[in-house]
This record gives C-alpha cells, sequence and structure tokens, in this order.
C-alpha cells in the first residue's frame, strides 16, 4: 500500500466481512483507486438492493432475481466484502435451484447486512476525504492538454490512463472549470465514459 493519505486511513481501517488488502491487491495497491470502486459501490448499490426487495420474490419472478443477486454478488466481491458477496453466492444459488423458501427466508439478511456495510463505507470515505481535504494546490483552470489526453484515453478505454489522468485533474482546486472536473469524476466512478467525452469536448 502507497504512502500517500488515503492508503494510510485504509492502512488503520478495519470493517467486519471487508478484505481491504486483498481487493487492494487485486486494483494494483492503488489506494485511490480502490476508493472510487467503494464510491461507485456505495452509490449504486441502495437502488440493487430496492430491486433485491423480498416482497418482489416469487416463484415467476426468481429468474429475474437471480440474475439480480448475481450481479449484487460480483460488486460485493469486486471491494472484498466477502461476507456479504458469500451471502450473495448462497441466494443466488438457491434462486438457481428454485428453492424460493430460501430466497425468502434470507433475502432480508442480505439486504440489513450489505445496509451496515454501505453506512461504514461511508464512514470510510468521510474519513479519506478529510485526510486527503486541503492543501490543493490552485489553478485558475484544468488544463486543456490534460483534458486532451483524457479524451484520447477515454475514447480508447484506455483506464490506466484514465485514472492518472483524472487523478491529476482532481490535484488542483479551479478558480472556474471546477464543475466540469467534478463532473468527470462523478462520471468516471459510474463508469459512464460517453459523458467523460461529452463534457470534455463541450469545454474545449
Amino acid at each position: 500500500m502507497t504512502h500517500t493519505a488515503t492508503g494510510q486511513v485504509l492502512a488503520k481501517t478495519s470493517i467486519a466481512g471487508l478484505d481491504i488488502p486483498d481487493a487492494l491487491a487485486r486494483m494494483g495497491n492503488n489506494p485511490k483507486l480502490y476508493m472510487r470502486i467503494i464510491h461507485s459501490f456505495v452509490t449504486n448499490m441502495p437502488g440493487n438492493l430496492n430491486d433485491l426487495a423480498t416482497g418482489t420474490i416469487t416463484a415467476d419472478t426468481l429468474p429475474d432475481y437471480a440474475i439480480r443477486i448475481h450481479g449484487a454478488k460480483g460488486s460485493c466481491y469486486g471491494i472484498g466484502a466477502n461476507a456479504v458477496g458469500d451471502e450473495a453466492k448462497a441466494l443466488e444459488i438457491a434462486a438457481k435451484a428454485n428453492d424460493l423458501d430460501h430466497c425468502l427466508r434470507d433475502n432480508d439478511a442480505f439486504i440489513t447486512h450489505t445496509q451496515e456495510l454501505i453506512e461504514q463505507l461511508q464512514g470510510l470515505e468521510a474519513r479519506v476525504e478529510a485526510a486527503e481535504g486541503g492543501g490543493k494546490a490552485q489553478a485558475e483552470a484544468p488544463d486543456a492538454s490534460t483534458l486532451a489526453a483524457l479524451l484520447t484515453a477515454t475514447q480508447n478505454f484506455d483506464i490506466d490512463q484514465m485514472n492518472t489522468l483524472v487523478e491529476e485533474l482532481l490535484a488542483l482546486d479551479y478558480a472556474r472549470g471546477g464543475e466540469v472536473i467534478k463532473g468527470i469524476k462523478e462520471s468516471f466512478d459510474a463508469f459512464d465514459y460517453q459523458t467523460i467525452e461529452d463534457l470534455i469536448t463541450a469545454y474545449l
């Protein structure tokens, strides 16, 4: 783990059922990239949990439920949340076996445990933001050449280069154009690369 402020916060963080070192290792020990994935999880998982509400599970909807819980499982394992990932895996197996009783019995617990995890991850995000806050250099506006390079990387789906350039842009506070960088960050977190292209094209 690197000795960045984010890395230091992660090194001190212990959340039950969340294997941070393993997830970081799979992301090249890049703490900021990991926090971007965490942010995407925190942002998108609540909506996924609403779609997985126990009241929507019937014998007829089990095939659709199996698909949704499969996606939730992947998201959980992706951030190293192995405990809730294992719960989702068991529910997926039950759904594919048409075991309605199992799904109805255990789905609420999965949702509750995942909601609790989201709350802890939100706390982690707040600690990272506090650790990284302040001390940013000031700039009049985002660098046009950096934005152009990001546009090219986005068009080429060069995720590593995109991550590097987004971090470079986020390292500064801007007198003008800051809203564009904010939009780029939010779109990058949501894997919405088309919006990044649109934002940069419109700004340049």
